[in-house]
């Protein structure tokens, strides 16, 4: 007579299904503190003052290089966090490995409005190159999290093949980007904000070309 099954004894399918659940849950406590962080940025913007148009105008062109950063690390976080999205989207679980390296990704997004305090309190080199930095690190973690998932082969079947092949290369352009822009900065200024955008377009276009992420 066979016995009816335990307690202890759970289907494959249920254990693939919590598995999924752990892996939502951490997605969904990423896009909460991803939101936060993105609304705190706009708490220390400053309130164009004046009566007119001309004095509201004024105001704000007085205050532009607060405005610029706060687009900027908008624009960052933006980036981040749908890069976050389109590899989590296929996620079937999430190994110790992976929760503590979404961690101190999520670390590094909440400090983004502090780095931008610190970018927009006045604008050098040494505040653009820890901005840069600390962004490149964090697109450093993104691209483990991805070595980690491909290793435990963490992702869902039918996952596209730009994330189970050599996804981390993209992600690596964009960090590539910003560390780019550091020794530009001191001979153009404000214009070296746009490497940040143009290597990792161009990068991806010649990958596209040359079929890298498809090897």
């Amino acid at each position: 007579m066979t016995e009816p099954p335990s307690d202890q004894h759970v289907a494959a399918g249920d254990i693939a299904e919590t598995e999924r659940g752990a892996a939502d849950r951490l997605t969904f406590f990423s896009d909460a503190v991803v939101a936060i962080a993105m609304t705190l940025l706009a708490i220390d913007l400053e309130v164009p003052e004046g009566d007119t148009v001309q004095e509201l105008l004024t105001s704000v062109g007085a205050n532009w290089d607060g405005y610029l950063t706060f687009l900027i690390s908008f624009a960052v976080i933006a980036r981040h966090w749908i890069g976050h999205h389109r590899v989590f989207r296929y996620v079937a679980r999430a190994s110790t490995a992976l929760t503590w390296l979404n961690m101190l990704w999520l670390l590094l997004i909440v400090l983004t409005p502090f780095l931008t305090r610190i970018l927009d309190d006045h604008l050098d080199t040494a505040r653009f190159a820890l901005y840069a930095v600390a962004q490149a690190l964090q697109i450093g973690v993104f691209a483990l999290m991805n070595v980690v998932l491909n290793r435990g082969k963490a992702f869902l079947p039918g996952t596209p093949r730009a994330l189970t092949h050599r996804g981390w290369a993209n992600t690596t352009l964009t960090a590539v980007g910003f560390l780019v822009a550091i020794p530009f900065f001191p001979l153009i200024g404000a214009w070296a904000f746009a490497f940040w955008g143009l290597v990792p377009a161009i990068g991806g276009r010649i990958m596209s070309a040359t079929g890298f992420a498809e090897n």
